[in-house]
Parts: C-alpha cells; structure tokens; sequence
C-alpha cells in the first residue's frame, strides 16, 4: 500500500452513496486510483461495484476480490475502454501456490513494515480460546471492525 501511495479510502459500510457521490465530484473527474471489490465489510461490494467503478480516475485499478456481498457484479466493460482501466482478479489463495517465492516475500514485507511501526492492525477485541464462540458470533454478527484475537 505505501508504494502505491494510497491517500484514502471509501468506507462502505454503512451508506456508499454519498462516498462515491463526493469522489466522483474531484476538481478534475473522478478521483479514485485503486478500488478494491471485497465482500462489503472493507471497501465495497455487490451492488455498489458498478458505481465505484463510475467513480474511477483515468487508468485507475479495480480489484476484485471475493463475492460474498452479494450477487457477482456486471460492469459493462464500455467504462472499462473510456477510463483505460484494469479490472484485476486477486486469488490469493491460488497466488500463494502458484508463486511461494513470491508469497513468502510478501508475507516478509508485512512483518518488515510492521516490526517497523508502519502497519498497525485494528484490534477489536480478545477473547480467551474458552469464549472462541462468542468470537465467532461477534464475527458472524458483523459486530467486529477490525481483527480479533484469541488467546490461551
């Protein structure tokens, strides 16, 4: 993320509309460089893809990475051509025994940034492994922004 200076993001969480409203309002077009497709809890997803990727600058990068919000978006590939953009598959399961040397030097990376400070993980709670349901419900609730840690 620090090589691609990223200077902000669009919380979709709750309400998307107006995010993407303001982002494709930019001085000069749409302002969003990278938008990354999630299953709704982290960016966006489902039925707000094909706005986000409205809002995309010139060759901006579209991730998609999981369907879970919902139905599998259709973005009608004439956007694609007019903003020069990339609508990039990320399968990280199938990247990481695809290209180990590869994974491992990207896992390396993270700890690198964070035993430097640079990364820090939002920690929502902690639970003991003898309450790992009450996690899990939390989880599956949505209660939990962030991660969750389980502990002897």
């Amino acid at each position: 993320i620090a090589r691609l200076e990223i200077n902000g993001a669009v919380d979709t969480s709750f309400n998307v509309a107006p995010e993407i409203a303001a982002a494709r309002r930019g001085a000069n077009g749409p302002v969003l460089s990278i938008v990354v497709q999630t299953d709704g809890k982290i960016v966006l997803g489902g039925d707000f893809s094909e706005q986000a990727f409205r809002s995309i600058a010139w060759e901006g990068r579209f991730l998609v990475i999981g369907f879970a919000a919902g139905p599998i978006p259709k973005i009608p590939l004439n956007l694609v051509l007019l903003k020069g953009a990339q609508i990039v598959g990320v399968f990280w399961g199938s990247f990481t025994m695809r290209e180990p040397a590869r994974h491992a030097a990207n896992i390396q990376e993270l700890m690198e940034w964070y035993a430097a400070g640079k990364l820090k993980p939002r920690i929502s709670a902690t639970y003991p492994f003898t309450r790992v349901a009450e996690a899990l419900g939390d989880l599956a609730a949505r209660r939990v922004k962030g991660k969750v840690v389980l502990v002897p």
